[in-house]
């Protein structure tokens, strides 16, 4: 039995098409009355949000310190106006409508986490009265390490890459610690590392 001249071809473009990554979509916010709505929009690795300005008075821009950023400022928007952005980065971000900063918010999640434990490798070492701490990143993240005791110090380091990091505090006076080291991802995913030493 002979096979029709068109399934063949037709065979290979389902195969084809099937094989394909997803194509990108746009995501609207609509930003009127005070908020951004939906507050929480949840979008795929290249994907577009188009923020749609149904009042004036308004800006869309990210909170500092994030792995992407974004600001339709440095004016105000018109209302009927838009502003869209393209998200490559996975991870959760923040942004803020910059004069109703302190109750005007609204969240991008850009894919999933897929990234299950942030931090390996934390070791600590002694020597005098200084502490290192050293500790290694699979995926990019802010860190800050905190010790309490009789000195109280703490280092902090803005969004860091993967890899291996370490940080010391220097002259601490004798006495008992207790020490935190605090790892949070781009997907807002907090990790707590704690320890006790005591310097001589």
């Amino acid at each position: 039995m002979r096979c029709p001249r068109l399934l063949l071809p037709l065979t290979v473009a389902l195969a084809l098409g099937s094989a394909s990554p997803a194509m990108a979509s746009d995501w609207t916010v609509e930003v009127s009355n005070y908020k951004f709505e939906p507050g929480t929009r949840s979008i795929n690795p290249g994907d577009t949000v188009i923020w749609s300005f149904l009042a004036g008075g308004h800006t869309t821009t990210a909170v500092r310190g994030q792995a992407d950023r974004w600001n339709s400022g440095p004016q105000t928007s018109e209302a009927g106006t838009s502003f869209q952005k393209t998200f490559d980065t996975p991870g959760r971000f923040q942004y803020v409508c910059i004069p109703h900063a302190s109750f005007m918010k609204g969240t991008i999640v850009v894919g999933k986490d897929a990234v299950k434990d942030t931090v390996d490798h934390v070791k600590r070492t002694l020597r005098g009265d200084d502490v290192k701490v050293n500790f290694e990143l699979n995926e990019a993240a802010t860190a800050t390490y905190r010790i309490k005791g009789p000195s109280r110090k703490t280092v902090k380091e803005g969004r860091v890459k993967a890899g291996r990091h370490s940080f010391r505090l220097k002259n601490l006076k004798p006495g008992s610690y207790r020490g935190s080291l605090t790892l949070v991802d781009d997907f807002d995913k907090k990790t707590v590392v704690r320890n006790r030493f005591v310097v001589p």
